[in-house]
């Protein structure tokens, strides 16, 4: 039987004292760079690349991962490292075997970026309730940066309120994302990205995860306040839609009756005070499913208009796909704008049997975690809403869920009764 061990210190929680505590410092060095990379280091990028989209982000993952392994902190999973070689071999050899252009460097890319996947940091386990702390510390930062981003605007100079975007040269910083976007057309009011995030959207994924992750392991309610604001400021829809999957689940199953009647408040106040207080974003972003003009159509609907007609008619390439790489030069040739999510390019790309394979492997991944299920499942969801080379969903699967133990661990909260993890 799977050894069982009690792990806290969040929300107050006492740990024992460990005779080594200096030994920790380069396991959670090895947990928390994947975080600080998905937030406060996202925009900086690599001069001569920034206006590519890439960053330092991925680079410095690598090179920290690396340094663990020189200091004996990380080892192989051999069953990870098992899934890794099979996703591989069901992606690579239908390119070799069947006719027709890929790219090389594509294939190559998305096998380097997925090594730190097979990898775990030697007493992980022990540690993610400080890379969750950390996390959490994070996510305040950033909530309240981004109320103060979106409220002091026509006080401060936005320069000031964004400064990396528009005091760094543009060479250091990462290219192709909406970071000032405006809450409407005709508006002048620029959404908060908190300074540090690459634009909204990320903002209200990573403070969505928050959320979940503060109702499963804490009885705190002011800081999902703060989260909420930094969400709403943001007027960005993503971490509305993680929090409208995940939140009814993380009620029923760690009885958070609470948060329910706060939601259902929280729903009363938009609808009664939505466009008073500028909140009517939300059921915009709900329409743009329908408009072929909108970036929600083209992220989450665009491609299945793309798979009926250039996919499904041809059985080989429903199964194995275009190859790597193919997705843009066809995406240009289709009437509607579709962009390369995961679930899109992957197909697309690889076919079902491939995209099935991937999917499999990183969500194998995600779920062998100490922490509770939901806040794997939350981080899962940014999978499907991200693109497949942003650093941002890797960084947050990387230092919470991957690198840490596969052990069975039971995690103990402040406030919360012990209880098996969901």
């Amino acid at each position: 039987m799977a050894e069982t061990t009690a792990i806290g210190n969040i929300g107050g929680v006492h740990v024992a004292p460990r005779a080594h505590q200096h030994s920790d410092f380069v396991p959670l060095l090895l947990l928390c760079t994947p975080i600080a990379c998905a937030s406060l280091l996202s925009k900086f990028g690599i001069p001569g690349y920034a206006s590519l989209g890439i960053g330092i982000a991925i680079p410095l993952m690598m090179l920290v991962l690396a340094f663990g392994m020189l200091n004996n902190c990380v080892r192989i999973e051999p069953r990870r490292l098992g899934f890794y070689c099979i996703t591989l071999a069901v992606l690579i050899l239908p390119q070799l075997l069947q006719a027709g252009m890929f790219s090389l460097d594509s294939l190559m890319m998305l096998a380097v970026l997925h090594i730190p996947y097979v990898l775990v940091v030697v007493r992980g386990d022990e540690l993610v309730p400080k890379a969750l702390t950390f996390f959490l510390y994070i996510a305040r930062l950033l909530a309240c940066l981004a109320v103060a981003q979106y409220f002091l605007q026509g006080i401060v100079d936005n320069a000031l309120l964004y400064p990396i975007d528009n005091l760094l040269p543009p060479d250091f910083i990462v290219q192709g994302f909406n970071a000032q976007g405006t809450v409407s057309y005709y508006s002048t009011q620029v959404r908060a990205t908190g300074m540090f995030m690459l634009e909204p959207s990320f903002l209200t994924q990573f403070l969505a995860v928050a959320i979940v992750a503060e109702s499963v392991t804490t009885r705190r309610l002011w800081p999902l306040g703060l989260y909420v604001a930094g969400i709403l400021v943001a007027h960005a829809g993503t971490g509305i839609a993680i929090l409208l999957i995940c939140m009814p689940f993380v009620v029923l199953l760690h009885r958070r009756w609470d948060l329910a009647l706060l939601g259902v408040l929280a729903a009363a106040a938009v609808l009664v005070f939505g466009e008073m207080l500028g909140l009517n974003f939300i059921a915009n972003r709900a329409n743009e499913f329908s408009d072929p003009n909108s970036s929600g159509f083209a992220r989450f609907v665009g491609g299945f208009y793309m798979f009926e007609e250039m996919l499904w008619p041809n059985l080989p390439r429903a199964l194995f796909g275009y190859g790597a790489g193919a997705f843009m030069d066809y995406a240009h040739l289709f009437t509607i704008e579709v962009a390369d999510m995961p679930v899109t390019k992957m197909i697309f790309e690889f076919g079902l049997v491939g995209a099935f394979t991937y999917f499999a492997f990183i969500f194998s991944s995600l779920f062998a975690s100490p922490l509770p299920r939901m806040v794997s499942v939350a981080i899962a969801l940014t999978f499907l809403l991200n693109g497949m080379y942003v650093p941002f969903s890797h960084g947050l699967a990387l230092g919470l869920l991957v690198l840490t133990s596969t052990r069975k661990v039971q995690l103990v909260t402040s406030n919360v009764p012990a209880r098996k993890r969901i």
